[in-house]
C-alpha cells in the first residue's frame, strides 16, 4: 500500500519550536534527514505509527508531531520524540493529519510526504531516500 499523492519538493525553515508532551517549550532545528509523523487526537489509524520503535520507520529520525495536547494513552506512552507544534503544521503545510513528510534538513526542503497506513509503509514509501542520506 502506497500514499495516495508522492507529495511535491518545496523549501521548509529548518527551525522549529513547539512544546514536549511535559509542557516544556523547546526551539530546535532539523539537521539530518528527519521523518516528521503529524497525527491528532481520536485517530484510531494514530496508535500504530505511536506505538511503533524508532526502528520500525527505517533509517531516519523521527519525530511526531500535533497541533494541540493529546490526552491519550497512546500518545503518552509512545518512544518516539513528540512535540506540541502547530506552528510546525503551518511551516510544513499539514493541513489533515494523519501525515508524514520526510524532511531533508541539511538543504532545508520537503522532499516527499503522504498518508501513513503504517510504519513499515512509510519504510518503503522513503527508503531511496535514506538510503541516500547515508551514503
Amino acid at each position: 500500500m502506497r500514499s495516495i499523492d508522492g507529495g511535491r519538493e518545496r523549501p521548509v525553515s529548518r527551525d522549529y519550536e513547539g512544546y514536549l508532551p511535559n509542557g516544556q517549550l523547546v526551539r530546535q532545528g532539523f539537521d539530518v534527514r528527519t521523518l516528521v509523523v503529524a497525527v491528532k487526537a481520536n485517530c484510531h489509524g494514530c496508535a500504530s505509527l505511536l506505538g511503533a520503535s524508532r526502528e520500525d520507520f527505517g533509517a531516519v529520525s523521527v519525530l511526531v508531531i500535533a497541533a494541540s495536547a493529546i490526552d491519550e494513552p497512546q500518545w503518552r506512552q509512545s518512544s518516539l520524540d513528540r512535540l506540541i507544534s502547530p506552528s510546525l503544521f503551518e511551516a510544513l503545510d499539514i493541513r489533515f493529519p494523519p501525515l508524514w513528510v520526510l524532511v531533508d534538513g541539511e538543504r532545508g526542503l520537503v522532499l516527499r510526504e503522504g498518508v501513513p497506513f503504517g510504519p513499515r509503509q512509510i519504510a518503503e514509501e522513503i527508503a531511496d531516500l535514506t538510503l541516500m542520506s547515508q551514503a
